[in-house]
């Protein structure tokens, strides 16, 4: 495997992880509920658990930023995506559907759990295993075209991630009209 592709995933791994830990300390209160309405955890222990993930997020985002931490900030973002993610299909086998997931942009009205947020989670974790897998060639010289394909590739990761959530969004919100 190239080794752009692992620094490609890392990268965007560790934006999207501290875009949403900072968007989560922003907005606490609806991040607390979020994790309060998956109905988890008892209610004395929401604020620390909220509080422990918020803190496990940005530590993975950090730890993707150094070489020599790489590997060990994926596998803390794989036990994140994996927490997160059960919680979710919990909530779904539950049919506890109409809760935020707590996972994008808090302010905004979530339109709730579905089944694409899981597989949205297990695409993050099939990007994630481009760090984590060893590169198999031995490390090459990087030039000023891989630089290109590290920030046009890196971008185009984000941006089909936002498009991603945006049609998620969308087609709950769409179900749930039709349901009316």
């Amino acid at each position: 495997m190239d080794p752009i592709l692992g620094y490609v995933a890392a990268a965007s791994l560790c934006i999207l992880l501290l875009a949403s830990g900072l968007e989560k300390i922003r907005y606490f209160s609806l991040f607390e509920a979020a994790v309060s309405a998956y109905r988890l955890v008892p209610d004395v222990l929401v604020r620390p658990v909220s509080g422990v993930f918020i803190v496990t997020e940005l530590s993975a985002a950090l730890l993707l930023l150094w070489p020599s931490a790489r590997v060990l900030g994926a596998w803390v973002a794989v036990a994140l995506l994996v927490v997160a993610t059960a919680a979710m299909v919990i909530n779904l086998l539950r049919g506890h559907t109409d809760v935020s997931c707590g996972c994008g942009s808090l302010k905004d009205q979530s339109a709730g759990l579905s089944w694409w947020l899981v597989l949205r989670n297990l695409l993050l974790l099939v990007v994630l295993s481009a760090v984590v897998v060893p590169v198999s060639q031995p490390e090459r010289a990087l030039g000023w075209v891989d630089g290109l394909t590290f920030f046009g590739a890196t971008l185009a990761l984000l941006g089909m991630y936002h498009a991603l959530n945006l049609l998620i969004e969308s087609h709950s919100k769409l179900q749930k009209l039709k349901e009316i």
